[in-house]
């Protein structure tokens, strides 16, 4: 047994560890974002939901075509710079990919305000036109908001980094429970509302803590050739995913009616709890891997994908088993009857989640190694697997149909990924200075 001492260091060690901070973030993400799914059931019921949860997937899902990747190549290339020591090289990275953002932001945001007023696409997905009209600002917001706190992950700070990314989710219960006490209920309107409200606010917040450290750094330089479209790959990637989860819900919206998507919507809450432990991985050992592909340490990278795998494993098999074994209790307990109907998509939403576990931070390693053609073709490849799947299975299924459309792409791209992964990166160092091939 360790002497008295050497355990406590060993503790103090560990409450000390960033890793760690990064989790208890992430755990209190998932929380908060459980209980406000749990508090808008109880209090507006799964009508409110299903609105809600079809205008927050529309901004995430136009607010990533506004991006175009350049969060993620944010991080790449700011953290190798800065391991390297070219800070003017960082400053004039971010500054040409927040100018470039700004403009793709405001011309999608109009574009979308444009078919919503002058088309019956609003009429066809039977959404709620004030929250709907919302999602022109929320594409304005997040972004920068992505920007943010990426720049304060590459700049060596990924557990404020995280904090700034969770602080919407977090406010977002707390603003639920003061409604509750003041007896009102909360509309689909309000609740988008508060969402894009508390994301500007953590947007703020962020540049606020980053603009000092970037007026610190040398001046700007020629950033490098293609920067900005470098990522077209990324952008590509992320929003042909959530195309595939937003026609999901706009099928189901279409096909059924408000109260079978906040159902579908509620069930998926408990799998973002998994969700959010696999992006806390990633987005914690991104920068890490960026750096230790500059220096052609890719031993290191393997390392990390080992240890960051095995906690993920941990931490996600309560959920995973609880979804599994019983998941009509499970909605039924904590969100009401009326969610019950959507017990078996949840159990099948977490056989995929059980996969998107296993495969570990794959998509960090080779988006950060440079293979972002990779991961772009496997995201294609999921992406038509789940759109047909959509097509196809929600007529015929209803909500288990809506389930495997969701699980079937994740099984897809997570043995797609390691596949790839086992070939394209190295498993031991390749030298100081080598780049980005052995």
């Amino acid at each position: 047994m360790p002497p008295a001492n050497s355990l406590f260091r060993t503790v103090l060690r560990l409450a000390k560890s960033p890793a760690l901070m990064a989790y208890a973030i992430s755990g209190s993400v998932a929380v908060a974002s459980f209980l406000s799914t749990f508090l808008l059931a109880r209090i507006s019921g799964a009508a409110v939901i299903g609105h809600y949860a079809l205008a927050i997937s529309t901004v995430n899902l136009l607010a990533s075509l506004a991006l175009f990747g350049l969060d993620r190549i944010l991080i790449r290339q700011v953290a190798g710079d800065l391991r390297e020591g070219a800070s003017g090289q960082a400053r004039a990275a971010i500054g040409a990919i927040a100018g470039r953002v700004g403009l793709m932001a405001l011309a999608v945001s109009i574009l979308w305000l444009l078919v919503l007023f002058f088309t019956g696409l609003n009429d066809w997905l039977e959404g709620d036109f004030l929250s709907m009209a919302l999602v022109g600002a929320g594409i304005l917001v997040v972004p920068f908001l992505r920007l943010g706190y990426s720049a304060i992950r590459a700049n060596g700070m990924p557990v404020l980094g995280q904090f700034f990314e969770a602080l919407p989710t977090l406010l977002l219960p707390l603003a639920f429970v003061s409604l509750w006490l003041a007896g009102e209920a909360p509309g689909e309107a309000l609740a988008t509302g508060l969402v894009i409200g508390f994301q500007a606010l953590a947007t703020l917040g962020s540049w606020l803590l980053m603009a000092p450290r970037i007026r610190a750094w040398d001046e700007g330089r020629d950033i490098p050739a293609g920067l900005l479209w470098t990522g077209t790959p990324l952008m590509a990637g992320l929003f042909l995913q959530q195309l595939t989860d937003w026609v999901i819900l706009a099928k189901i919206s279409s096909s059924m009616d408000a109260a079978d998507v906040g159902a579908f919507r509620v069930s998926f809450q408990v799998i973002t709890i998994i969700l959010t432990i696999v992006m806390t991985s990633e987005t914690y050992v991104a920068p890490r891997i960026a750096g230790d592909v500059r220096v052609g340490r890719y031993d290191l990278v393997w390392r990390r994908h080992r240890r960051a795998t095995a906690l993920m494993a941990v931490l996600a098999s309560p959920v995973v088993l609880v979804s599994l074994l019983a998941p009509g209790w499970l909605l039924e307990t904590a969100f009401g009857p009326e969610f019950a109907v959507a017990a078996t998509a949840l159990a099948i939403m977490a056989v995929g989640q059980v996969v998107h576990v296993a495969r570990g931070p794959l998509g960090a390693m080779l988006t950060m190694a440079g293979h972002d053609g990779v991961q772009l073709k496997l995201t294609i490849l999921g992406v038509v697997v789940g759109l047909v799947a959509s097509l196809t299975l929600i007529p015929l299924y209803g909500l288990t149909g809506a389930a495997l459309s969701q699980a079937l792409p994740l099984v897809v791209r997570g043995l797609g990924a390691w596949i790839m992964a086992r070939r394209l990166i190295p498993r031991h160092a390749v030298g100081e200075g080598s780049g980005l091939q052995p």
